[in-house]
């Protein structure tokens, strides 16, 4: 097994980022966190500021074994087409240039935190590794840019380079998506969901940290490409219910079939590609009722990983946290 005893995480405040810093922290690694603003938190040293502005500096990988990449442009929305430069720049450029910086400074391992939209979404069964890349928006599609740079590094020069591949990621402290629902349902404003044969895999922030230091240990993860789950999907309806359940409210009373919501997405289609700014598109459609159904087998049976947390269970830390942010550990 790698011995971890320095390593670089970037994007190191963010939601996975602390976490993971904390989980290294309690191994005993020394933890060099880098975002772009500096903060309080759980590691040692930190390297405040935009590593796109100039060349990476040669002290942020000077003394480390390994790297953690986690920072990375995560808006996945129709709005966001216009930008590719800026998804380009964040997610391709910026990974290329830091494993040519960690290349220079001699260190040996090199992780990435990638996302299932390289694999794409909407599938209608459960997919695994050995499907072929299809990501359709320029987040995914610059993520799958990004993990080729570095599983090409670790051929070339001999590197432990590994590629993790996350679903929807859940805990306490939970930003995004999760976190609105969760707030509309303890306010009333989310409407009850259809139930159908649609799952979407999910995982804790514990568990994304827990594979991430075990594929940066394990021998067998280099060069190798991972998908990451709690191995227990859940249909939105189940998930929508679960968070009503915890937050001790009775489910929502009103809703539509499935084919209401089919109808009011392709409604906003049309209003949308008139220029309207709409709330309902089959976009949206897709990222709350559309199947993204994925297998962890591989890292279970390659490297020996094993779930701790369930999205049930977890729910009153997450609900706790969502009604007390201030309360949640920096």
């Amino acid at each position: 097994m790698r011995e971890l005893k320095h390593v670089l995480v970037t994007g190191a405040a963010g939601f996975v980022g602390r976490e993971l810093c904390r989980l290294l922290q309690r191994r005993g690694v020394r933890v060099r966190g880098a975002d772009l603003a500096g903060a309080a938190g759980p590691w040692d040293e930190f390297q405040a500021g935009d590593l796109l502005a100039g060349p990476i500096p040669d002290a942020l990988c000077r003394g480390v074994d390994t790297v953690f990449h986690l920072a990375a442009l995560t808006h996945d929305t129709s709005r966001d087409r216009g930008r590719e430069e800026a998804y380009r720049a964040l997610n391709v450029t910026l990974t290329g240039r830091l494993v040519e910086a960690a290349v220079r400074a001699g260190v040996g391992g090199f992780l990435l935190t990638s996302s299932i939209k390289v694999c794409g979404e909407g599938n209608t069964r459960t997919q695994d590794e050995s499907d072929p890349p299809r990501p359709a928006s320029l987040y995914g599609k610059t993520k799958l840019a990004a993990e080729e740079l570095v599983l090409d590094a670790g051929a070339r020069r001999g590197i432990h380079a590994a590629v993790l591949r996350m679903p929807l990621i859940y805990g306490p402290g939970v930003k995004g998506n999760l976190a609105a629902m969760i707030r509309a349902l303890d306010r009333g404003r989310f409407p009850r969901l259809p139930e159908s044969a649609q799952q979407r895999s999910l995982v804790h922030v514990r568990d994304v940290a827990a594979a991430l230091v075990l594929a940066a240990e394990h021998p067998a993860a280099a060069g190798e490409v991972f998908l990451v789950t709690d191995g227990r999907p859940l249909s939105s309806r189940r998930i929508a219910d679960a968070i009503s359940a915890a937050l001790g409210k009775r489910p929502p009373r009103w809703g539509l079939p499935d084919s209401g919501w089919r109808a009011l997405a392709r409604l906003g289609d049309l209003l949308q590609a008139g220029g309207l700014t709409v709330p309902w598109s089959s976009e949206h459609y897709g990222k709350l009722l559309g199947g993204a159904c994925y297998s962890s087998v591989k890292i279970e049976n390659t490297l020996g990983f094993k779930p701790s947390f369930t999205f049930e269970s977890s729910l009153p830390e997450m609900v706790a946290a969502a009604r007390d942010p201030g309360g949640i550990p920096g």
